[in-house]
């Protein structure tokens, strides 16, 4: 068990830099009795002989000093960064914000948001779950995330707080190819007849078939996935048309084919993108300080 202190330990290390206690004294200014009594306490502790002790010259180490003094300096060294730490937690400048995201959404933010982050926090971590809404709204409830980004889809008031931090309108995807492709806005009663590619994550899935219901439509469902890509690329290989909420930048699709982001000439509600946390939670400033930093990144992000 270590029985040394670290100020013996400081108190040695400056007495073998300055190569005498006097010095050392004026140095750290205290007492030079203090300083003899902690080098003798300490070569007690460990049972080494640390200086030869000179009358007229002070001291100078020994063999077993000089040996000791380097795992005392680094000793010294990792309480000073420990410390720095320590600080570094007490302010909220270092620790892990425990972040969940929409698989669907995190594509076309989670990057940017940490990426940003990190140049002002470099010290933060944060610890990502890319995952389905039932999973993210699920952490949030048992604690073991501390705030995520998802759609407001069947949200509980009662288990989560969240605001608004985007909206997004959807939108049709089609092939390049398709005969309605040319036309800026199209209407769903004109795909009726259409085999549909479903978007079929939880909650997603239900938000889309609404879409359908509320236009008194029922969908002629061709094939389903739980993946944004093979959905854009079952379009892209004239499989069918899909309804989707977000929106890449470009047309291609992961194979190599060509689709057309067509907006909806329907009367259709926007979805909600929001930021949650655990309901009547107050986050601390490690949290709430990338909560505000997500939601003025989303404020500023340009439009596509």
């Amino acid at each position: 068990m270590v029985r040394f202190t670290l100020k013996q330990l400081s108190y040695f290390a400056e007495v073998a830099a300055q190569g005498g206690i006097a010095r050392a004294a004026r140095t750290l200014n205290i007492s030079q009795p203090a300083i003899a009594q902690a080098i003798d306490k300490l070569e007690e502790l460990s049972g080494l002989v640390l200086f030869e002790r000179h009358h007229a010259r002070g001291l100078s180490l020994t063999h077993q000093g000089r040996e000791f003094l380097t795992q005392a300096r680094q000793l010294l060294e990792n309480a000073n960064a420990v410390d720095r730490v320590m600080q570094d937690i007490a302010h909220d400048e270092r620790g892990t914000v425990r972040f969940g995201c929409f698989q669907s959404i995190a594509p076309f933010h989670v990057a940017r948001l940490i990426r940003d982050y990190r140049k002002s926090y470099p010290e933060v971590t944060i610890d990502v779950s890319e995952t389905l809404q039932g999973d993210i709204i699920e952490g949030l409830v048992q604690g073991e995330l501390d705030t995520a980004i998802l759609y407001d889809l069947n949200l509980n008031p009662e288990e989560l707080d969240w605001e608004v931090i985007d909206r997004s309108r959807p939108y049709i995807l089609l092939a390049a190819d398709h005969a309605l492709a040319h036309r800026n806005s199209v209407s769903l009663h004109e795909l009726a007849e259409d085999p549909y590619i479903l978007f079929d994550a939880a909650n997603s899935r239900e938000y889309f078939f609404s879409i359908f219901s509320n236009l008194q439509l029922t969908p002629r469902v061709s094939l389903r996935s739980t993946s944004f890509e093979s959905v854009r690329s079952a379009v892209g290989n004239g499989l069918g048309f899909s309804v989707l909420a977000m929106r890449r930048t470009d047309n291609r699709t992961y194979d190599g084919h060509e689709v057309v982001a067509v907006e909806i000439n329907d009367k259709v509600d926007p979805i909600h993108i929001v930021l949650a946390t655990r309901a009547g939670q107050t986050p601390g400033l490690l949290v709430r300080r990338f909560m505000d930093h997500c939601v003025q990144a989303f404020q500023q992000r340009p439009v596509l």
